[in-house]
């Protein structure tokens, strides 16, 4: 198939990930992919904008009236750019990654009666509305169910998403159910982290660690609440946060009032090629928190490295690893609750173990996967029933 990708990110964390990796799941099925849309950096930890709301141009923030101005605006080159590629190229399909007000794929892909694939990570019209002082919030709503109705298929990274937009009143068979992935040619449980620790003076240390661009709703503050509670019962723990972030400055006073500034490592940002190694130098990974209803990258990068893992109790969190059998689960925001679970872990080697096996297995058994997310894709496109998820 020729498959059309069309897109307005550019962000080096999960977005630009994200959206090359499925490109490359495309391709190494045997599938030629045309990638429309800002150019995607070869990679890194930064993301396209320290705040939730993205409101920025080239990194600069912006009134929110006039990025939404903007996003309205970018259709009319957008929807040009892709009817011609349309009228040259021939794609069977249009796959396209949604963004707030973004109307060109669907518009051209409908004018040349073209399949049109809309991949939601996010439901922005709330996100932004809820964090960013979305002013026309009305017309994003609109916009966005009129969208997701009217994809071929809409594919969303949760049913915790899909089930959003139901209660919205979205027809529940317009949506797929496809989670985020891992590349497996990187993250595997043959990754040694031996390296990293050398490097970081953490050889004979216990390590637990969080990899990701850190922001202040990442909980990463209660990941450092909970680690001082681990320390107590294991003297030689160490804190690895692997990333950068407006939130890593009140961190590292934190640490440093707590009495944990040696015991906490920040690395900062990294190249996207070292971090399976840093993710393998983790006796225990953390998801310290997580929106309702996003499919988080790292999760299934900490999975298939084979960590044990440590995730908020979420029903979208739930959906891909069950509490004591592939990782431990605690109430969100429950501090306690987190260090009692990384407790547990960190006096029990033979969970950990357990845990660790179970965690790789389930990458493979259950399809956590780029290639099998582009398989899922594209039986919806041929119009064979998908694969379970």
């Amino acid at each position: 198939m020729r498959i059309l990708y069309h897109h307005r990110t550019r962000g080096e964390d999960a977005q630009g990930v994200h959206i090359t990796a499925l490109c490359r799941a495309f391709e190494g099925l045997g599938h030629e992919v045309r990638l429309m849309g800002p150019p995607l950096p070869a990679g890194g930890g930064r993301s396209d904008s320290g705040r939730r709301d993205n409101a920025t141009l080239l990194g600069l923030p912006l009134p929110h009236w006039l990025y939404e101005m903007l996003a309205l605006g970018y259709n009319v080159p957008a929807f040009f750019a892709l009817a011609v590629a349309i009228l040259r190229w021939r794609p069977d399909f249009v796959y396209e990654r949604y963004a707030l007000f973004g109307v060109a794929g669907r518009l051209a892909a409908g004018l040349f009666r073209v399949p049109f694939i809309l991949e939601v990570n996010a439901p922005l019209s709330q996100e932004m509305k809820d964090h960013g002082g979305l002013v026309l919030q009305g017309l994003a709503r609109r916009v966005e169910d009129r969208l997701c109705a009217g994809a071929t298929r809409t594919v969303v990274v949760s049913a915790a998403m899909r089930d959003l937009f139901v209660r919205r009143g979205l027809p529940e068979e317009r949506f797929l159910v496809v989670p985020n992935g891992v590349d497996r040619e990187r993250f595997h449980t043959g990754v040694v982290g031996d390296g990293v620790r050398r490097e970081l003076g953490l050889e004979d240390r216990f390590v637990v660690g969080f990899v990701g661009w850190i922001r202040p709703w990442h909980g990463v503050h209660d990941l450092l609440e909970a680690f001082a509670r681990v320390v107590a019962h294991r003297p030689d723990a160490t804190l690895l946060l692997v990333g950068d972030g407006p939130a890593v400055p009140a961190l590292r006073e934190r640490a440093g009032e707590l009495g944990l500034a040696d015991r906490v490592v920040f690395t900062g940002a990294v190249a996207r090629d070292a971090v399976p190694d840093h993710v393998a130098a983790m006796d225990v990974a953390v998801q310290p928190d997580v929106t309702p209803y996003a499919s988080p990258i790292k999760l299934f990068e900490y999975l298939a490295t084979g960590r044990p893992v440590v995730a908020p109790d979420r029903p979208n969190i739930a959906e891909v690893v069950k509490d004591g059998r592939q990782a431990l689960l605690f109430r969100p925001g429950d501090v306690e609750g987190l260090a009692g679970q990384l407790t547990r872990l960190a006096l029990d080697p033979g969970l950990r173990n357990a845990l660790s096996l179970r965690a790789a297995r389930a990458v493979e058994e259950q399809g956590f996967h780029w290639e099998a997310n582009a398989r899922r894709v594209l039986a919806v496109v041929d119009g064979r029933a998908p694969e379970a998820t």
